[in-house]
């Protein structure tokens, strides 16, 4: 194979995986975003970090949103949980009660499905829990993106698009480092391949893990050295 088509190949399978994992990173982080303005009641400000949704769905697809409390003070005590989850342009509320002995813990659990989609692509939930003083009052929340599709779970979309992301992106980043061998490259698109290369599976766990905040800024930041790489090639291009 020829130098220029090798060095296109590579390229393109690099872009691609930029571009997917963008894709991904984006739609799960826009679901998150959405529900952090949607205005569910703020409750408490420690963190339920036990808290467990779907990132993604499909629009005939039911799964649950799940938490998990445990009795660490010693004695028996009472835990509640609140449970807020959309429905087209409201939300519902839903409270629970359950007694634990010492030690013992709660594996809470709620469904969702079509019936809590709004705003077009999303299902919103919040989850507050409390009780067992002195253990502190917890709030979690979290947004689902509801895909396009029906009769296939979004979650194995989600693993099938990041293991794709990785293969491409790895995979092109090997042939792009063969063909540098035998051809000239600046700097800095040798840096530029090697931030992609570092941010985008950081950006896809910052999701993953739902650490929106940082998710987001990281993929602003890689959103607009796409461009200016893309710019750079178009002004260059023959």
């Amino acid at each position: 194979m020829k130098m220029t088509s090798r060095y296109g190949l590579a390229l393109g399978l690099f872009g691609t995986g930029v571009i997917l994992g963008l894709l991904l990173t984006g739609m799960i982080l826009w679901a998150y975003a959405e529900t952090a303005y949607y205005g569910f009641p703020h409750m408490a400000d420690a963190h339920l970090t036990s808290l467990r949704c779907p990132h993604f769905m499909a629009q005939d697809e039911h799964a649950t949103i799940q938490a998990t409390i445990t009795n660490t003070t010693g004695h028996p005590a009472t835990f509640g949980v609140i449970s807020w989850v959309s429905v087209p342009l409201a939300w519902e509320r839903q409270t629970e009660h359950k007694h634990l002995a010492a030690g013992e813990t709660w594996h809470w659990s709620r469904e969702i499905g079509p019936a809590n989609r709004d705003l077009r692509y999303f299902i919103m939930a919040s989850v507050y829990t409390f009780g067992g003083y002195p253990i502190p009052q917890k709030q979690g929340w979290c947004g689902v993106f509801v895909l396009p599709l029906r009769g296939l779970r979004g979650e194995i979309v989600l693993w099938l698009g990041a293991v794709l992301t990785l293969a491409l992106l790895f995979t092109g980043g090997w042939q792009l480092r063969r063909v540098w061998q035998e051809r000239r490259v600046s700097a800095a698109g040798r840096w530029a391949a090697g931030f992609f290369l570092f941010v985008t599976p950081l950006n896809l766990a910052l999701a993953w893990l739902g650490l929106w905040m940082l998710g987001v800024g990281a993929l602003v930041a890689e959103a607009l050295l796409l461009v200016i790489v893309g710019l750079s090639w178009l002004m260059h291009a023959p």
